[in-house]
């Protein structure tokens, strides 16, 4: 059975659901401490404040899951999840209980991330920066870390030595040496090594990516999906017009219905500059 999106997108959904866990575990925990330490400690008003929290936090995770597997069968194991640790001595049993139900299912969440290699990953069309193996690493950038770099004051030609030196080799020209055509280069993706072909755009192009800019009636788009590819991919600096995102994306799919399998990834400046922090190639701004 496949995953419904790609194995690297469901860790780190899985990994932030984990992570939001601890922290709804440690808020419990200091505002019990703090509330016994002040004799303030009230559990007909406190307890139910927690359980409503851990309900809610619950919930998200279950949405999560059902987005990831293909059956229901890891959302219900972390609904079912149970407490192994007896309940604590010398503090509100309710608490303990309260508390230890986070830590299972906190538990059966890292067992249903170390799952998702039994899953194989169906293809989807459009992928996100992050799926592409060669660029993961961004996934460890929130967007808030770049959003005083944007727009990125780099060229296109800067944007190429950057992703050349990530992925290892150098970009070739699919066509002839103008600057407007497609670069191609081997990646992976899902462990697979694919032929992807970028439109870069830089600091030159001002402002978002809109059709006008990408050559007369989208010039520039109608050469990138004439590249020989696995997937194709924009990239820009700043923001990319909807505009530019459907074009794409309706060229993808005639192909796809068509028998070539293809896919898409629009990188704009949010994304190229978390790509690019991840791997120390720009720095952020003081605040």
């Amino acid at each position: 059975m496949k995953l419904k999106t790609s194995a690297n997108a469901a860790r780190e959904r899985i990994t932030q659901m984990i992570i939001s866990g601890n922290i709804l575990l440690e808020k419990v925990t200091a505002e019990y401490s703090a509330s016994k330490k002040a004799g303030t400690f009230d559990e007909k008003n406190d307890i139910p404040v927690w359980k409503e929290q851990q309900v809610d936090w619950l919930h998200t995770c279950l949405a999560v899951l059902q987005d990831i597997f293909p059956t229901p069968a890891e959302a219900i194991r972390l609904k079912n999840a149970q407490a192994s640790t007896p309940y604590q001595s010398g503090v509100n049993a309710k608490w303990s209980g309260l508390t230890n139900d986070i830590k299972a299912k906190v538990s059966a969440l890292d067992d249903a991330d170390k799952s998702i290699g039994k899953y194989s990953v169906d293809m989807a069309d459009e992928l996100f920066v992050e799926d592409i193996d060669s660029f993961a690493k961004a996934r460890d950038i929130n967007p808030r870390q770049v959003k005083r770099l944007l727009p990125l004051e780099l060229s296109a030609d800067q944007v190429q030595t950057h992703l050349q030196e990530i992925i290892g080799e150098s970009f070739q020209r699919a066509d002839s040496e103008e600057p407007s055509d497609p670069l191609t280069a081997d990646i992976r993706v899902g462990g697979d090594r694919l032929k992807a072909a970028f439109l870069l755009k830089g600091s030159g192009t001002k402002g978002k990516l809109t059709i006008s800019k990408c050559g007369k009636s989208g010039a520039h788009i109608e050469k990138l999906v004439q590249a020989p590819a696995d997937l194709y991919v924009i990239q820009h600096v700043d923001g990319i017009d909807e505009r530019v995102i459907r074009k794409l994306r309706g060229k993808i799919e005639l192909m796809n219905r068509q028998g070539k399998k293809c896919r898409m990834c629009i990188v704009d400046g949010t994304d190229i500059a978390r790509l690019l922090m991840a791997h120390n190639k720009i720095q952020g701004r003081p605040n």
